[in-house]
């Protein structure tokens, strides 16, 4: 098979807001949703650390845009405060679109389409998708993960395909089969991980809505744009929110079988959120991004 190095594809972005599939927040959390994230956007301008992360829980995940790691409440305002003193200009965050649905009562995934502006309009490259995953601690909704990855369109594309068949079991059986079903070039393997109306944000921020359509979009691009390479886990942080809902980061590389080394710029970090239902796991949301180490 030809064509070039990537892993993900396609999807086209909504505007929705939705529980199970998507319909409508309720009063009160739309609000806080709101709320949240206009604190976000006021602590960027403001570039202050603390308060960009005090919207997350305390024991919280965040991964940049560069593929960076921000561990607990405390490491996310350290580093984004690093950022913000040697990296990130003074600027705005613009929300161009949202896509919400609730997992659970208490858990809600917004995939986000953003840019940067410095003037009026989007900064030109500033475009990204972020997928946030807040839940709902005694009675107070916070941020739980957010990964963010810069926009990078690639040719649309499907397969159509049936229904694919639900796959839930331990952690480390998902992840098994996520990377059996790559090396097979499976798409409707590698979506049976996810939830019916899961959401999946690959490495150039395409964002894939439903295990159906997450099969059609991966099965497209294993046909014309994936080469053969199987996945390899450098390393990976596992955090229990309770007993039924997980989030793992990931780090992860391609091998070029048979090489067993990491193939050059495949590096990435990846966020999982799993919740177990009826004693088995299941992925609720997927982001990727390649990671780019800053100093």
């Amino acid at each position: 098979m030809t064509g070039r190095k990537v892993a993900a594809l396609v999807g086209t972005m909504v505007i929705a807001l939705g529980i199970g599939s998507s319909a409508n927040a309720s009063g009160g959390d739309k609000a806080e949703f709101e709320r949240i994230l206009k604190q976000q956007y006021d602590a960027w301008y403001e570039e202050d650390g603390a308060k960009f992360a005090a919207t997350f829980h305390k024991d919280a995940d965040m991964v940049t845009f560069n593929g960076e790691h921000l561990s607990t409440r405390k490491g996310i305002a350290e580093g984004m405060q690093y950022y913000f003193d040697n990296y990130i200009p003074t600027s705005r965050l613009k929300l161009v679109d949202e896509h919400l649905r609730y997992a659970r009562r208490d858990l809600v995934v917004i995939v986000r389409t953003t840019c940067i502006v410095e003037t009026t309009d989007c900064r030109d490259g500033s475009l990204s998708r972020n997928t946030n995953v807040l839940s709902k601690r005694d009675g107070k909704w916070l941020q739980e993960s957010f990964q963010n990855t810069r926009v990078e369109p690639l040719p649309p594309g499907v397969v159509p395909v049936p229904e694919p068949k639900g796959y839930t079991g331990s952690i480390e059986q998902i992840r098994q089969r996520q990377e059996d079903a790559w090396y097979e070039e499976d798409g409707v393997k590698f979506a049976s991980t996810f939830s019916k109306d899961a959401d999946l944000v690959t490495f150039n921020a395409d964002h894939l809505r439903t295990r159906k359509g997450i099969a059609e979009r991966m099965q497209f691009y294993f046909d014309n744009f994936i080469d053969t390479t199987r996945l390899e886990t450098l390393g990976e942080h596992i955090r229990y929110v309770g007993r039924d809902l997980a989030v793992v980061v990931r780090t992860g590389c391609q091998l070029v079988p048979p090489s067993t080394e990491c193939r050059p710029d495949s590096v990435s970090r990846n966020t999982n959120v799993l919740v177990k239902r009826d004693g088995k796991w299941t992925q609720e949301s997927f982001q990727n991004t390649r990671y780019v180490p800053i100093p």
